[in-house]
């Protein structure tokens, strides 16, 4: 049965070859070929297309860090470099104190039960000394320029402490830090008022204050002179900027009956009056300020030159 299946099937092909080899072919145009040609190759890219969807996975975006990445500043706030100056020629620059007739500093009395400090013409440091009751408070007030530097200092023969404000009403020192010492510059013009209080006893006090006299090299200077006048027993105070390891000359002229001495703000004596010396040349240990005090030993007033080198 399958043999004659077999047999009529290639019965019928053949017969369907033969008919169709005496069939006329279809006549096409060129245009018709053209547009075969291209729906072919869209449909050829169409599948293409189709397969590439299917064989490779979407692809995910990826975020890209950007290059450039923010570097914080680095700049730091530096202080400047103190160079220290050169002489560029051979002139002095004086500070001139004027001299004057010595007058004995005071303190006076005013309303309010405050006390003013003056100082003499010519000094920069005066020392009140008087007796206060016990449980009792005393106000001094003393005038000072803005960034002038202020020394006070308290003794006293029973317990008695410090408090200081300034005119505007800032508390530099109150009584429970028991101080009796304190030393400053002033962030204005104006007073401070020093408040001097006693315990369970009468008190013999002594308040010294010091303003010393600011000295300052011209552009280009390293030596000035500044001359003064000094009244009998009185000291004359400078003070004067230097940096670490330069050296520091200092004379007074005439010498008959003064003496100098020397130290840095919170730091060491580098000259002590002890030693009656009227000049010094030294390495300075530190940069700051140094004080530089002229005292008159002599019972007259005494008109100097001080004679200042720092390089």
């Amino acid at each position: 049965m399958k043999k004659r299946i077999t047999v009529l099937f290639a019965m019928i092909l053949t017969m369907v070859i033969l008919a169709g080899c005496y069939m006329p072919a279809p006549t096409t145009s060129v245009g018709d070929s053209q547009t075969q040609v291209a729906l072919f190759a869209q449909a050829t890219l169409t599948k293409f297309a189709q397969q590439m969807t299917e064989t490779q996975p979407a692809s995910e975006e990826t975020e890209v860090p950007p290059t450039e990445t923010e570097i914080p500043a680095t700049a730091t706030s530096v202080p400047p470099t103190a160079v220290p100056p050169t002489a560029t020629s051979t002139s002095v620059p004086v500070v001139t104190v004027v001299p004057i007739t010595p007058i004995p500093a005071t303190a006076t009395s005013q309303p309010g039960g405050v006390t003013r400090i003056s100082f003499a013409a010519g000094t920069t440091n005066y020392t009140v000394k008087e007796n206060i009751p016990a449980n009792t408070t005393k106000r001094y007030a003393v005038r000072l320029t803005h960034y002038q530097l202020a020394e006070i200092s308290l003794s006293s023969s029973t317990s008695a402490y410090i408090a200081i404000t300034t005119e505007k009403g800032k508390e530099l020192v109150n009584f429970s830090q028991k101080w009796t010492w304190y030393r400053d510059y002033a962030t204005e013009n104006g007073d401070w008022y020093i408040d001097v209080r006693t315990g369970g006893y009468d008190a013999s006090i002594s308040l010294y204050i010091q303003a010393p006299q600011r000295v300052s090299f011209d552009y280009g200077k390293d030596t000035l002179i500044a001359k003064a006048t000094v009244p009998a027993y009185f000291t004359h105070n400078f003070v004067a900027w230097g940096e670490k390891d330069q050296t520091m000359k200092v004379s007074i002229s005439p010498t008959d009956g003064l003496v100098l001495s020397i130290y840095k703000l919170g730091g060491d004596v580098l000259l002590s009056s002890s030693e009656g010396k009227t000049s010094y040349e030294g390495t300075l240990p530190k940069a700051g300020d140094y004080v530089i005090s002229v005292t008159n030993s002599k019972n007259a007033s005494s008109t100097f030159d001080l004679t200042l080198n720092i390089k």
